[in-house]
């Protein structure tokens, strides 16, 4: 991996800092235990050179320069890496900024508003024995063989990008009772929205090209091919077994019953953060003045202060568009789980949000924006509440995933991690030995797109190589071990455990 020669300790055994070319305040949390590559952080420095640009750019503007930023005092001033920090597609999955008086579209990238939503049910775990071949071929029905059933009129679609959860609530009476939304409970779901992130909503000004997406074929009771999509990568659906307690008042407070099923959701903005990414991205790049040499990586800044705010703010805008449909997506992907259940068991099964929390976002409070990419928030108790919010932390495929409660930690900008972290990068994965893949993977109930045991595809051996490829990308050995990683963030005072899910069964897009 190389020697990390620019990692400095501190007082606190979880938390290092990170030295690096523009001298910003970066801060490493993570314990011995916690391996990380170098090219990690060489990606890492090729992002911190925004700084170096918004620096020229404003110094340009005071030699008398086009006005980019204006009085508008712009720049990253902080930094923050989680115990998962890896190399990502584009910037290290686990960094945390914060900038002042713009954004950075590409720092959270085209998975906007990647999230996890967690539920808990009143079903023992036991009871699922006897119906599991049942509930695979009910799950792979309902989530890849067009049976999701989810009916949204336009009116819906609209309330949905512009308000999320909140906006769904209000409009789920356009489609009665049809489809998966004789599983809604509205009242529920009303009282839900305090157990999401900001109510599952964040505000937007004006919509982001959706109009097609909006009308689709115009009809109340229209479908499209983006709601009730898991995405593929990393992301999943799991049904779990709450294992263990460490906290039993939070524990009950969050409803939850030691050996009971829970469903954890791990999902995102699909085809529409892609195409608010991409598009913003690019306009970036666009708008940044020519004199300016060009941030290394393509990390390019849009003001939300000065003459062209506006340029950064209709991005808001647009990633607002993108996160509201995130949060319903998942609100469906948990229907569509219960129901297979219940389907295939003959059982009814009532289920209760614990929480619902992005971790790929700009988070905008007056002239900051704080650019979360593959980290969660950890708020801790305010007010009232005793209880820090909750803050979930999947494992791999094959591995225990826990479940905390944020303390509200200051020096980590109140941010976790929001996995285990990758060992492996996709291509090495894939390329692993296929004893050790079958070894890891062969006692695992995995749904994907193809049952690999159906007669049908017993000749087809390139479908059967190209799914496996998928799977030895995601398999348990390409991730680090959680345990370390959960030690860390509790060592370092970010949120403690609450208890602990252990998976029984997961869909893979």
């Amino acid at each position: 991996m190389g020697k990390l020669d620019f990692l400095r300790p501190t007082s606190d055994a979880a938390c290092l800092r990170v030295e690096n070319p523009q001298g910003l305040d970066v801060r490493l949390f993570a314990n011995a235990d916690v391996p990380f590559g170098r090219e990690s952080f060489e990606q890492l420095f090729d992002f911190l050179d925004v700084a170096r640009a918004t620096s020229d750019v404003r110094d340009g503007e005071k030699r008398g320069a086009p006005a980019f930023f204006g009085d508008a005092p712009a720049g990253i001033d902080r930094v923050v890496l989680t115990p998962d920090f890896h190399k990502g597609s584009l910037v290290p999955v686990g960094t945390v900024a914060r900038a002042r008086h713009m954004c950075i579209p590409q720092s959270i990238g085209n998975d906007v508003c990647c999230g996890m939503r967690l539920l808990v049910t009143d079903l023992p775990a036991e009871a699922l024995e006897p119906h599991w071949a049942g509930i695979q071929k009910r799950l792979r029905a309902i989530f890849f063989a067009g049976e999701r059933d989810i009916p949204m009129s336009p009116r819906q679609r609209e309330a949905v990008l512009r308000e999320g959860l909140p906006g769904l609530v209000r409009t789920s009476g356009d489609n009665g009772r049809r489809g998966i939304w004789s599983r809604f409970d509205a009242r529920a779901a009303k009282d839900d929205l305090d157990r999401a992130h900001s109510q599952g909503s964040f505000a937007t000004r004006r919509l982001f090209g959706f109009e097609k997406l909006i009308e689709s074929s115009g009809n109340v009771d229209g479908r499209d091919p983006q709601i009730g999509c898991v995405g593929g990568g990393n992301h999943f659906v799991e049904l779990q077994r709450v294992d263990a307690l460490f906290d039993g008042h939070a524990a009950r407070a969050w409803g939850l019953s030691k050996g009971t099923v829970a469903i954890m959701i791990h999902s995102g903005s699909v085809g529409l953060g892609h195409a608010v990414g991409g598009h913003f991205m690019d306009r970036a790049r666009e708008i940044f003045p020519a004199r300016v040499k060009a941030p290394k990586g393509g990390f390019y800044p849009l003001p939300i202060s000065g003459p062209r705010a506006e340029e950064g703010l209709f991005y808001l805008d647009g990633m607002g568009n993108a996160a509201n449909f995130a949060f319903a997506n998942r609100l469906f992907l948990g229907l569509m789980a219960v129901r297979a259940i219940e389907e295939a068991s003959g059982r009814s099964v009532d289920s209760r949000l614990v929480y619902d929390a992005p971790h790929n976002l700009v988070f905008r409070t007056g002239d900051i924006c704080l650019h979360r990419k593959g980290a969660t928030p950890a708020h801790g108790p305010t007010g009232d509440h005793w209880l820090g919010k909750p803050v979930i932390i999947p494992g791999s495929m094959g591995a225990a995933s826990y479940l905390l409660a944020g303390a509200g930690h200051e020096a980590s900008l109140e941010s976790a991690c929001h996995g285990a972290g990758r060992a492996l990068s996709r291509g090495r994965a894939a390329h692993a030995s296929r004893d050790v893949f079958v070894r890891e993977t062969a006692h695992l109930r995995v749904v994907g797109p193809i049952d690999p045991r159906s007669p049908a595809l017993a000749r087809r051996r390139d479908i059967l190589e190209k799914y496996e490829k998928r799977l030895m990308e995601e398999a348990p050995y390409a991730y680090k071990a959680v345990e370390p990683v959960v030690d860390s963030v509790e060592q370092a005072g970010i949120a403690r455990r609450v208890a602990r899910l252990f998976p029984l069964c997961t869909v893979k897009g």
